[in-house]
């Protein structure tokens, strides 16, 4: 099992956001040090309000790569569908090199319909957008090349300068936001990254279509190591844990789930992420890593007000990580 962090950057009433970027950075460059058994860190890209003040997370990625020296830093959700795909590519392809390959590509279908609508594209024919887009992309970061001809591109044979550092380009994970881009993902054996704010069952019914989908093809997906994305608040006081983490997400939670009653999801979320002491976590983070077949961890303290107390939840993680190493 491996270890590493992701950031939401959600901007809390009464903080600034060069505050919310800093404690971000502050954060990575903390566990950057050899004594740290963390291995990677993720930024998550949002668009058009406080709730996530990154909308360029390679940029963010770029930026903290600059700052590190192991640490494999990436996007975690970059939104290829609404981004033209040559550019996403040239990006990537420039971080890997110039990081010698530390950088990180995980990417995402477009959940939001508003966004959709916003960056002119058709709503109808969203997974068949995402799916050319990752196309094009993956051709320019394996080959350093692309020439699309489908429904929604068609353009001359282009080279993506410069050309990848590693070999095959950098790794890749996909956001699970659907069984279609589920599907999708089995069939070309790529990893998942679970969304920390889906109910347990729907974690466990998409590897179980994953796992399905692959056997169906006929995919080797025994090197597949997927990643689960983990809200972390942890406090001799529970309750405060658990306060921390409502007031952090109920704004995001009204945005993101209109129809859903805000209280009761976000009680889920804290009943089945590491909310409240420092002996509840443990439990429900196994059953989720037992039933999706995770192999990453990835953990967000943001919502947890103080920041030495986020660093000392890091230490004593540390320290069980280190007791546990080969």
């Amino acid at each position: 099992m491996k270890f590493g962090l992701f950031f939401l950057n959600f901007q809390k009433d009464g903080i600034t956001s060069e505050e919310t970027l800093d404690n971000m950075v502050k954060t990575v460059t903390l566990i950057d040090s050899t004594k740290y058994h963390f291995n990677t860190a993720f930024v998550n890209e949002h668009h058009f309000s406080k709730n996530g003040i990154v909308g360029a997370p390679i940029t963010a990625a770029g930026f903290l790569l600059g700052l590190t020296n192991k640490l494999h830093i990436g996007s975690l959700n970059q939104v290829i569908t609404t981004h033209h795909p040559v550019r996403v590519a040239e990006e990537a392809s420039l971080l890997d090199q110039m990081s010698e390959g530390r950088f990180i590509l995980g990417f995402s279908d477009c959940e939001s319909d508003f966004e959709m609508e916003f960056f002119k594209r058709h709503i109808p024919s969203r997974q068949q957008q995402f799916e050319a887009c990752y196309e094009i992309i993956n051709d320019a970061l394996t080959t350093g090349y692309c020439h699309p001809q489908n429904d929604f591109y068609d353009f001359p044979k282009v080279s993506i300068n410069p050309h990848c550092y590693s070999d095959n380009g950098p790794k890749q994970y996909v956001s699970a936001t659907s069984k279609e881009v589920v599907m999708w993902a089995a069939k070309k054996a790529l990893p998942l990254t679970f969304k920390w704010e889906d109910n347990l069952e729907t974690k466990e019914r998409y590897a179980i279509l994953y796992n399905k989908t692959a056997q169906q093809y006929g995919v080797d997906i025994s090197d597949v190591d997927h990643q689960l994305t983990v809200i972390a608040n942890l406090n001799s006081d529970r309750s405060t844990a658990q306060e921390e983490v409502r007031e952090y997400l109920k704004d995001y939670i009204t945005e993101t789930y209109p129809q859903m009653d805000r209280d009761e999801k976000i009680n889920c979320i804290i009943e089945e992420n590491a909310v409240g002491s420092h002996d509840d976590y443990y439990e429900s983070i196994k059953l989720a890593v037992e039933k999706t077949g995770s192999k990453n961890i990835l953990l967000s303290f943001e919502s947890m007000a103080d920041f030495k107390g986020v660093k000392e939840i890091i230490d004593m993680l540390n320290q069980k990580i280190e007791k546990n190493l080969p």
